[in-house]
């Protein structure tokens, strides 16, 4: 007999918490999986580079002419705003004699939709094969209705960025 309630006081503490433990893994699996939200695609220009490789010659044109974004849909949104960051790869030599490929950085927030004159006076001469262009955090807003009005900048949100490499 006194064999048996050191046994039965074990099962009488473990029955609850094994109780409790099944009701949190019912609870946690009850759970709605998470919202995706929506973030449409931004274009280089009046085209269809959103990433992946681009020639020199496009990419100076397609920067003229500014960021564009819509949805899958067609639906427009207006560029407010966006981080540019200018990736250029250089040939350095250290102290004793040995090449290395440095990447040098340029990094600017631009208001609007196209570049601000600051870069683009320069970047256009500086762009060749193996850089790379960053475009992120573009904020976009809709258009109120079926007009070319876009809404305050008060309702602006993320669009997708872009990542694109300079090739041949």
């Amino acid at each position: 007999m006194n064999r048996i309630i050191p046994y039965l006081v074990l099962v009488i503490f473990i029955i609850p918490v094994l109780n409790l433990a099944g009701q949190q893994a019912k609870a946690g699996s009850e759970q709605k999986p998470a919202k995706k939200i929506f973030r449409p695609n931004v274009y280089l220009g009046h085209s269809e580079y959103c990433y992946g490789n681009i020639t020199k010659n496009n990419l100076d044109n397609l920067l003229k002419q500014g960021l564009t974004s819509h949805d899958s849909t067609g639906k427009k949104y207006k560029v407010v705003s966006f981080d540019f960051t200018y990736v250029e790869r250089n040939l350095y030599e250290d102290e004793v004699g040995n090449l290395m490929v440095t990447p040098e950085y340029l990094t600017e927030h631009c208001n609007g939709d196209t570049l601000r004159s600051i870069i683009s006076a320069s970047i256009y001469d500086r762009t060749k094969a193996g850089d790379t262009v960053f475009i992120d955090n573009v904020m976009v807003v809709r258009f109120q209705g079926k007009s070319n009005v876009p809404m305050p900048d008060s309702t602006a949100f993320l669009g997708k960025g872009l990542k694109l490499v300079i090739v041949k």
